[in-house]
């Protein structure tokens, strides 16, 4: 059934059968070779010559996007250039805000490897080339940590020679180094000097010594995170449902209670920049929500609901 009666339509087609498409084609080539037999006739008996249209010449621009067959689909996304772009240690304009890291892969290759951005996420750069990555993986579940300095960062690898491991990548010399075979949550901890970097391997507390390449068992922080606070002293230990405040050999200096049972759990701790606030996310007590801690006063707190699946702290220090 049609909505619009044809003898009704608005719009008629001008050609109505194919012998009219063919006779119409056939009249405009004919006018078409007519047209320009004329044109050339003028302008010979003007004394002109027929030259062809000059070639316009266009300065080929250097292109800064990959070839690759696979580069089209980051398109959608016109911040991520198609080519990948490298971090360079030292670069005085790249390190001049504070930078986040993040595990992707290499779209084209298939490769995972490190990237940092700046905290807004834009100027995304690989930190480690994954021509580096000759039989060993980063283990994604374990969060690597950059030295003050920016220079080292530690990671946890899976290792075809080694198996599990802990291990620097050198931004300076594109190089790893193997500090200590070991499963298990590192929980990667730096000193301020950058030159000493605290882990847990299966089960035990290191201190590696990045001069010297010198590693030494430390006493043991039972924790299910550990935090070394920014006066570098002092360590803040997960407690699942409290935290515990140790000194740097070890001893415990303070247990806080948050005042919630057994049920209640901490999840994706943090500490703040400058050491004053923690933040975690709830679980086992309801909904999740996110919670933020004064630790110079526990009682003071932030509560609330969890809308968003990741969190940074403020690189500026804020009054309480």
């Amino acid at each position: 059934m049609l909505l619009i009666p044809r003898n009704k339509t608005r719009f008629k087609p001008f050609l109505h059968n194919i012998t009219d498409i063919k006779a119409f084609s056939k009249s405009v080539r004919s006018s078409a070779m007519i047209l320009l037999s004329i044109t050339t006739l003028l302008l010979t008996a003007c004394g002109g010559e027929v030259k062809p249209p000059e070639k316009q010449v266009v300065e080929e621009q250097p292109s800064r996007f990959s070839k690759d067959k696979m580069a089209y689909r980051h398109t959608y996304h016109p911040e991520w250039p198609k080519e990948v772009r490298n971090e360079v240690y030292g670069d005085k304009e790249t390190f001049s805000t504070p930078r986040i890291l993040f595990s992707t892969d290499i779209e084209w290759t298939g490769q995972t490897t490190l990237f940092s951005a700046r905290m807004d996420g834009s100027d995304r750069r690989r930190i480690i080339p994954e021509t580096a990555f000759n039989d060993k993986w980063m283990v994604g579940l374990h969060k690597p940590e950059r030295s003050p300095d920016n220079r080292y960062i530690a990671l946890s690898m899976d290792t075809t020679e080694h198996g599990f491991t802990r291990e620097l990548w050198d931004t300076k010399t594109q190089q790893f180094i193997f500090m200590s075979k070991g499963y298990g949550h590192a929980h990667f901890n730096w000193t301020k000097d950058s030159e000493n970097v605290i882990f847990y391997a299966s089960g035990k507390h290191y201190n590696y010594h990045v001069p010297t390449k010198k590693l030494t068992e430390r006493p043991i922080i039972y924790s299910n995170g550990l935090f070394l606070l920014p006066d570098g002293k002092t360590f803040l230990a997960d407690k699942k449902n409290k935290y515990w405040l140790h000194d740097f050999n070890g001893d415990v200096n303070e247990k806080v209670d948050l005042g919630y049972n057994t049920h209640f759990t901490m999840k994706y701790l943090e500490v703040s920049p400058f050491g004053v606030y923690i933040y975690f996310v709830s679980e086992g007590l309801g909904a999740a929500q996110n919670y933020w801690i004064n630790l110079s006063d526990p009682s003071k707190r932030i509560i609330l609901p969890r809308k968003a699946g990741t969190f940074f702290f403020s690189d500026k220090k804020i009054k309480c």
